[in-house]
């Protein structure tokens, strides 16, 4: 028996049943549970670039960043030795964000060496934890409630990379070590009165918020979620962010008192909390939130953040922080738990191939602290070199929480719903995922995607299974044609989920073309006469590398023009893909992938010069403002 639908957005969370049990943390407490959530018996193939990418990273980052720069951890072992190193607010976040990067990492390389390395820094790491539980970098007259330092918001990346490494590799004194810490700030605050609001800072303190709900899912501790609570009263307090009744006040995220990136943690809380307690505020407000980052912050790159915080406006030229894009990511990765909305996972894909994996030195050895939309492409350590120290040269905040871009392909490209698999991801690779109680299921695709529309996905279960497979229908493609064991599935709609149930055999093969035709997005005001085009996922832009003109003085394109396959680049770091398009004037221009763009030193843009279109207003079913 064959069932196939089409979900335009599958229902609000479910409410508690026993198919969800292990899909969070104690099922028997939680009021709501995910729609989707992450498979964590999966293990991962990636191949292709992106596969090339994997592998650069963990080679030449994961593997020797605390080598190379000793003062990530070296930093909290002085803490209470006479100071003669110059720490910023945030120094000791470093070590926190890079273990959240290399646990995701290894979920998906399941890496021999990097398993023990990392077993290596965790060990050292915990072994710097005070007898009260203090697991930060600063003395006691600065610590966790003291104004100055973010040292609350340092401590919760510490904290998180800590219950990940615990979630993955079920390391007892990681766990333990997060928990004493936890229990030191609820003792602080819940038994002694000290507020998040006394720590100044408030949107990247009281962000601590999301590792109490995570714990509070984990253990059932009560004092948990107190703590959540009375984070929540603060954030009622001005000048602190006020998040849920902003939100519920029908306000953008840009309107809220704190519009910072730091305060995205925060907001996962808020999905955290509806699924602890089942109010809807909690869920109305998460989705209203990430709804207007989406319409109004949100850059034609994927990438979040105009100067570092929501600003309303997502042509705004400031700059655009990987730290941002990265809080942006697993933020979108929250929606997609939450509602089951397909087009949370096209977000994720639009920042993925462009402003996400073009962040990173394509050999894995630097991240960009800003991506702009037209500019150059620098590395972190020379933009924000200031946060260096003496004999950690690439010690920073984008360094370190840059990987996570990689690594959160672990949370969304497939993940499990109530009644099967659901594929977010295409692209070259072979994902094995768990199916029932004992089966596996192995999901290979055969494609060029993103240079084409054609994917052959391969399903091979451990014996016949029956269970749904959920493909993601992109919403920018208009004419998908889907077969079935070379048969045709009517009905395939855009910005959906496919959902092909059945009982699934050796050899069965599902075939998807996907629409690639040019997209465009006007910007506005539309006096500029600029757009930015799109193949399928992927923001074309000009680089000079690769044609003769001037960035500042392009031909405009023919938007009608047939796009061409350019020639392959036969030197070194060859781009992603390279397309011609033809202008208005009878000429040729080339352009290449906006990930691959500026990586030998020329300035690129992405807002290209285009004549004959109307600017298209957002719309969450027309979330890339697609002119045609």
């Amino acid at each position: 028996m064959i069932k196939i639908t089409s979900l335009a957005l599958l229902a609000a969370a479910y409410l508690c049943s026993s198919a969800w049990a292990g899909m969070g943390g104690k099922t028997d407490l939680m009021k709501a549970q995910p729609v989707f959530e992450r498979e964590k018996g999966a293990n991962f193939r990636f191949e292709g670039f992106v596969g090339e990418r994997i592998k650069n990273n963990q080679r030449n980052w994961l593997l020797t960043a605390p080598l190379s720069n000793p003062s990530m951890l070296q930093m909290f072992r002085d803490r209470d030795k006479p100071q003669s190193r110059d720490l910023l607010p945030w120094s000791g976040e470093f070590a926190g964000k890079y273990l959240i990067s290399a646990v995701q990492g290894y979920r998906i390389t399941k890496d021999r060496q990097l398993r023990d390395f990392l077993r290596g820094f965790v060990a050292e790491l915990i072994s710097t934890q005070a007898e009260d539980g203090y697991l930060g970098v600063w003395p006691n007259e600065s610590r966790l409630f003291k104004p100055g330092p973010w040292d609350l918001w340092s401590v919760y990346h510490v904290m998180l990379g800590l219950y990940l490494w615990s979630e993955e590799t079920g390391d007892e004194a990681a766990l333990k070590a997060c928990l004493k810490s936890a229990d030191l700030i609820c003792k602080m605050a819940l038994d002694e009165g000290k507020r998040t609001i006394e720590a100044d800072s408030y949107e990247m303190n009281q962000s601590c918020i999301h590792i109490f709900t995570l714990l509070y899912e984990k253990t059932g501790n009560e004092r948990y979620l107190r703590m959540a609570k009375e984070i929540e009263k603060d954030w009622q307090t001005p000048p602190s962010g006020d998040y849920i009744r902003t939100a519920l006040a029908g306000k953008a995220f840009y309107q809220c008192p704190k519009p910072r990136w730091e305060s995205l943690p925060g907001l996962q809380a808020i999905g955290e909390l509806y699924y602890i307690t089942g109010d809807e505020k909690y869920r109305t407000a998460f989705i209203n939130l990430w709804k207007s980052i989406a319409k109004y912050d949100r850059h034609n790159t994927g990438g979040f953040s105009s100067g570092e915080q929501a600003v309303g406006n997502p042509y705004d030229p400031g700059a655009i922080e990987t730290c941002c894009t990265v809080a942006w990511m697993a933020l979108t990765v929250d929606m997609l738990r939450l509602t089951g909305d397909s087009r949370a996972a096209d977000e994720l894909e639009l920042t993925f191939f462009n402003g996400g994996i073009g962040a990173q030195d394509m050999n894995g050895r630097w991240w960009t602290y800003n991506t702009p939309m037209d500019g150059v492409r620098r590395a972190s350590a020379h933009d924000i070199v200031f946060q260096a120290m003496p004999g950690s040269p690439e010690l920073n905040c984008c360094s370190c929480n840059a990987p996570r871009i990689l690594g959160c392909l672990s949370d969304w490209a497939v993940m499990k719903s109530d009644d099967g698999v659901v594929l977010n991801y295409y692209g070259e690779s072979v994902f094995e995922v768990p199916i029932g109680s004992s089966g596996r299921v192995k999901i290979a695709q055969k494609t060029d995607y993103p240079r084409d529309g054609y994917i052959r996905l391969i399903i091979t279960p451990d014996s016949q299974r029956q269970f749904a497979l959920r493909l993601r229908i992109p919403c920018w493609s208009k004419k998908t044609v889907v077969k079935l064991n070379k048969e045709p599935i009517k009905d395939v709609t855009s910005g959906t989920y496919l959902v092909i149930e059945r009982t699934w055999k050796q050899g069965d093969e599902v075939e998807i073309e996907f629409d690639m035709s040019p997209r465009f997005w006007v910007k506005e005001p539309e006096s500029e006469k600029k757009a930015s085009i799109y193949l399928g996922p992927i923001l074309m832009a000009y680089d000079q590398r690769y044609d003769v003109y001037e960035p500042h003085n392009l031909p405009a394109i023919q938007p009608k023009s047939k796009v061409e396959k350019a020639p392959d680049w036969v030197y070194m770091s060859p781009p992603m893909m390279l397309r011609r398009f033809s202008t208005t004037d009878g000429r040729k221009i080339t352009l290449c992938d906006f990930a691959s763009a500026g990586m030998g030193g020329n300035k690129y843009v992405s807002w290209l010069n285009v004549e004959g279109l109307k600017p298209v207003p957002f719309d969450i079913d027309s979330p890339f403002r697609g002119a045609e």
